[in-house]
């Protein structure tokens, strides 16, 4: 054998060998889940269901920290340059953190380079919800109103969300004016809206759906391709105005560079989350889909999100220094 050839494979064994040992010592202290939104919303709720079953499985305490503002990218940046040891994650809404890329004219990270896909969670439709005073019941007769009144506030949960570009996309594709106003994110978008300071919201499920049932706020239209079998009496905005989808997609990503050894741990760890009793439930009770994808299904996912925001980013004309 090549001396220089034997050195290289005995480097190269010794890295493998150290990577497998720290993956059989993960997680050796607790783990951060940081969340780029404020409590109440999909995604910190979801990530709290979540949390709580993986504690169990990684034998160490899994701890939710909301991190919000910006459109998610202080928290993105604080998972990307943290240590890639596991210890660090992101439970984040994907959709938002595949359009920042398009919407930020310059970040302190790059959304794929700087991040290890982990796990895909789930999957929960946005919904269009006004206040019971707008006098509208219906996507069509918001749109009708809309065009009589320009000026209508549609409120969502931060600049460069989904809830945000979606709610671009209902305006753009109705033909419609109205006036934008955006929050940090999770439930303050939709307090606004009980509250009357604005008429209609693009809010996430976990945040509106109580209202909705207590005939607090309107239920126009769901973000969706098609109705939800868990809110099976609310149409989708796709049955009066095409092409309006948009979702939180709860994934979790890890800084760059973790071992791929921890990383397939956690997506087992994730994916066994999911199929707790409590959990489903919690999806259920917020119309959310339950998702599996191994990490390298979920790159390729990410990478086909980020093509596809761009467009909707270009066409909005939407930009952010």
């Amino acid at each position: 054998m090549n001396k220089s050839h034997g050195i290289v494979t005995v480097s190269v064994l010794m890295v493998l060998a150290g990577a497998d040992a720290a993956a059989q010592a993960y997680p050796t202290r607790p783990v951060r889940l940081v969340v780029p939104f404020p409590p109440g919303g999909a995604t910190d709720t979801f990530s709290r269901a979540t949390a709580a079953e993986l504690t169990k499985s990684l034998g160490q305490q899994v701890l939710v920290e909301n991190r919000p503002g910006a459109g998610t990218t202080i928290g993105a940046d604080v998972v990307a340059k943290s240590p890639p040891d596991g210890h660090t994650l992101f439970f984040t809404d994907l959709s938002t953190h595949t359009i920042t890329t398009s919407l930020y004219a310059k970040l302190p990270y790059h959304p794929l380079r700087d991040f290890a896909p982990v796990a895909a969670v789930n999957s929960s439709p946005l919904l269009l919800v006004a206040h019971p005073s707008v006098g509208a019941k219906t996507v069509r007769e918001l749109v009708t109103l809309a065009k009589k009144h320009p000026g209508i506030t549609l409120a969502n949960s931060g600049i460069g969300t989904v809830t945000h570009m979606t709610a671009e996309k209902f305006r753009m594709r109705a033909g419609i004016k109205v006036t934008a106003v955006s929050y940090k994110g999770g439930a303050t978008p939709v307090i606004a809206t009980l509250g009357g300071e604005v008429a209609t919201v693009m809010a996430t499920v976990p945040a509106s759906i109580q209202h909705v049932q207590r005939g607090k706020l309107v239920a126009l239209g769901l973000a969706a391709a098609r109705r939800s079998p868990h809110l099976p009496g609310i149409p989708t905005i796709g049955e009066t105005i095409k092409d309006v989808e948009g979702a939180v997609i709860s994934g979790v990503l890890a800084p760059a560079g973790t071992p791929r050894s921890i990383i397939d741990r956690l997506n087992a760890g994730f994916a066994k989350a999911s199929e707790a009793a409590r959990v489903k439930e919690i999806f259920a009770e917020n119309a959310a889909e339950a998702l599996r994808m191994s990490p390298d299904e979920l790159r390729k996912a990410m990478e086909r999100d980020v093509k596809a925001w761009a467009e909707v980013v270009e066409a909005t004309g939407v930009r952010l220094n």
